[in-house]
């Protein structure tokens, strides 16, 4: 069993800590990570613990931690690896997009380095990285999913089962692995999702490969954070999701941190489900749902990570959010505790428009 104040922790939230220090910074990810890491590191310092991170040479370094710059000449995985293989690190906090396995890549990279991973399991990423997936996995156990379709394997959107659903209420296009709102797109008729779907073909394949389409269900956005361990699972906060559509691009602009909280009892439900489906998930994870007029709950995504709301929740909470989620992993533990408060995260305006060059 370890102490807590006496690990030497490895923070890395991979878009701010350098992974991307050779192609532009997306501005909303960037921001949202800038703001975790901040956080997290406030939680960990509060608790006395030692950390050490990295920066990307374009991003100001976190305040009075030990961190490195990377820069676009750098191998930023090949540096982490070094690092992992001194005796200056027992254990690893990584928040990274599920894009592309870069999550599952730098958890098995700790894995191999024989560190403490505090975060959920390889198989729970794998199983809720790709939205296909996870959704798949969810529906088989009773979970309500929204239905999808990947968009370069439609050839005829008539003969979708929920063709008429998306026709009334529209359409929309997203990375089966992306994260946050980055190249989610809304459309009101299938012909400008046709439109759009050549278009990206030619402009951009590699995305192209990876879009799925989707009917847009309204109702409120809702999200919740949740701690495991293996046997258990407790909602401790619920949240309001701020998600603007803006010249047909979705634009996250913040949340409101536990004002869901009338909705707590009905998410503490939901998570033993998902929970029973994805064994995996333990320490901190997300989920986004979709609360409709008529009281359904439909699951949208499940991050097996820290997600945004966890910027609020240290004042929210009696204990230590850092402090509870080192026990789920470390000690097994898991106290009864649950946000009480509520607070607003607000991001600055960063939604692009929808990028459909023409041909």
């Amino acid at each position: 069993m370890h102490n807590k104040s006496r690990l030497k922790i490895w923070v890395c939230e991979y878009v701010s800590a350098g992974g991307l220090a050779a192609v532009p910074l997306p501005a909303s990810l960037l921001q949202e990570g800038l703001l975790m890491r901040d956080a997290l590191l406030a939680d960990l310092q509060t608790l006395g613990v030692d950390c050490i991170t990295s920066h990307d040479y374009r991003v100001a370094a976190p305040m009075n931690v030990c961190s490195s710059p990377i820069h676009p000449s750098d191998d930023a995985f090949a540096y982490w690896r070094a690092l992992l293989a001194t005796d200056d690190i027992d254990a690893c906090w990584i928040i990274a997009p599920e894009t592309e396995g870069v999550l599952y890549d730098l958890q098995q990279m700790v894995a191999a380095a024989g560190k403490i991973w505090i975060g959920c399991s390889a198989e729970a990423i794998q199983q809720t990285a790709a939205k296909s997936v996870m959704a798949d996995i969810c529906q088989q156990a009773g979970i309500a999913v929204l239905p999808y379709a990947f968009l370069a394997n439609t050839s005829s959107f008539v003969e979708l089962p929920w063709f008429d659903l998306a026709q009334a209420s529209g359409w929309v296009v997203k990375p089966d692995d992306g994260a946050g709102c980055e190249f989610t797109y809304y459309f009101n008729k299938v012909n400008e999702v046709i439109e759009f779907k050549y278009k990206i073909k030619i402009n951009d394949p590699a995305l192209y490969r990876r879009l799925i389409v989707q009917p847009y269900v309204s109702g409120q956005a809702l999200s919740m954070s949740v701690l495991s361990t293996m046997d258990r699972v407790q909602v401790i906060a619920g949240h309001q999701q701020i998600i603007n559509i803006e010249s047909g691009a979705f634009c996250f602009a913040g949340a409101g941190v536990n004002e869901a909280v009338v909705h707590l009892p009905a998410m503490q439900q939901l998570a033993e489900q998902i929970k029973l489906a994805i064994p995996g998930l333990v320490a901190y994870w997300g989920a986004d749902m979709i609360l409709t007029a008529d009281h359904q709950w439909i699951l949208v995504e499940i991050n097996p990570r820290l997600t945004t709301p966890y910027i609020g929740l240290s004042a929210l909470l009696s204990k230590n959010p850092a402090a509870l989620i080192m026990d789920t992993i470390i000690q097994n533990q898991l106290p009864a505790v649950q946000a009480r408060a509520s607070s607003k995260i607000s991001l600055t305006k960063t939604a692009p428009t929808r990028k459909t060059p023409s041909i």
